[in-house]
């Protein structure tokens, strides 16, 4: 059977390559690679002997990766007894004379609250890390005056 004979390309130093010609001639030719593949896409043994052909290996890709979904048999368990207690699990009890705890605002928190305007913030840090912070640092503005600005003020005959 003569080689399927496809369009061919004329190459800059005005050689004819067939490209077509050239797949058909090479397909049992190990492809470059670790995926032990020929350029046919056949799986290859290290002797380069065919182990899955081309439509094999297809197939069983469509058939691992399909869009319909396939319903299988829904697992009852894996057969193990495993420790599971949960079943005989109650939650604890708590003594009658339990100390309650208390989760009520205290009195005092509820008269400063009312004293303050409720839409105003405060104006310094209250207290924790913030107030701690204010406190060690003192910002003092070093601004330096551009030197346009000493130009302008200076008396005298300027360059324009």
């Amino acid at each position: 059977m003569a080689p399927k004979k496809g369009k061919t390309y004329r190459t800059s130093s005005g050689q004819q390559v067939d490209f077509g010609a050239l797949l058909l001639n090479n397909e049992t030719v190990p492809a470059l690679g670790n995926m032990n593949v020929n350029a046919r896409g056949d799986e290859i043994a290290p002797d380069g002997s065919i182990t899955k052909s081309r439509e094999q290996v297809m197939r069983e890709y469509n058939e691992l990766n399909t869009m319909v979904p396939q319903d299988g048999a829904i697992p009852e368990g894996t057969g193990l007894q495993a420790d599971d207690d949960w079943q005989d699990w109650e939650p604890p009890v708590k003594p009658e004379n339990a100390p309650v705890e208390n989760i009520s605002v205290p009195t005092e928190a509820v008269k400063v609250a009312a004293e303050e305007p409720q839409d105003s913030a405060p104006k310094n840090p209250t207290g924790g890390l913030a107030a701690a912070v204010a406190a060690a640092k003192k910002v003092e503005q070093n601004v330096q005056p551009a030197k346009d600005a000493e130009e302008k003020e200076a008396e005298g005959v300027r360059r324009i």
